[in-house]
């Protein structure tokens, strides 16, 4: 989603001389997030009314998977957490009669736990570059991104705020952000809403 005349910059314009930071750009699919390592999850089972396996903290593995009383090794990685309650209740349908399965993302974005919306790449002149966590409302805008980020530096272009973000078929597409006229202006209609995975480099002044 683009809001306002934030300027979408040619592709033709950048051959030859694409950024390296802009190839870190990843496309993500919308919809409900995939589980993938680092996350955390909540996981409980019940039968016949009763607790059969106590509600636990689970961190996905490396290897995209975790591993449950009884049942042992679960492959994870990739799943919804409704695909994975559905694979965890199979697996407990030898141990006890219609198992139900509770799985829920445990995030605390104070923590420095990965969110499982994904996240944003902020780069350049910002005080503390890195990934930007998406909160569970997918609603993240540049400026929040660079607060985040603990704001540009004082050398920092804040004229010419780059966004890239790569589409389904591996494409990137770069925008213009005019961060000085958002916030020395007032115009919020500028300030673009970012996709998981984005990259939002922020480049140093001529002058």
């Amino acid at each position: 989603m683009l809001t306002g005349c934030s300027t979408l910059i040619d592709s033709i314009f950048w051959s030859g001389d694409e950024p390296k930071e802009d190839e870190r750009a990843e496309f993500q699919e919308e919809g409900d997030p995939k589980i993938r390592p680092g996350l955390f999850l909540r996981i409980g089972v019940t039968a016949s009314g009763s607790v059969t396996v106590q509600e636990v903290l689970k961190e996905v593995d490396l290897m995209g998977e975790i591993v449950m009383p009884m049942i042992g090794t679960v492959k994870c990685g990739g799943l919804t957490v409704v695909a994975l309650q559905e694979q965890i209740k199979d697996a407990y349908k030898k141990y006890f009669i219609d198992p139900q399965v509770s799985v829920t993302f445990v995030y605390d974005e104070r923590s420095g736990m990965k969110s499982p919306w994904g996240s944003v790449l902020v780069l350049g002149s910002v005080q503390r570059p890195g990934p930007v966590n998406m909160p569970a409302t997918r609603d993240l805008s540049v400026t929040q991104a660079l607060l985040a980020a603990a704001n540009p530096t004082p050398l920092a272009d804040k004229a010419r705020v780059r966004v890239t973000r790569r589409d389904k078929e591996g494409k990137l597409k770069r925008f213009i952000i005019d961060v000085d006229a958002i916030g020395k202006k007032g115009r919020a209609e500028l300030d673009m809403k970012l996709k998981a995975g984005d990259v939002v480099y922020v480049p140093e002044s001529w002058y």
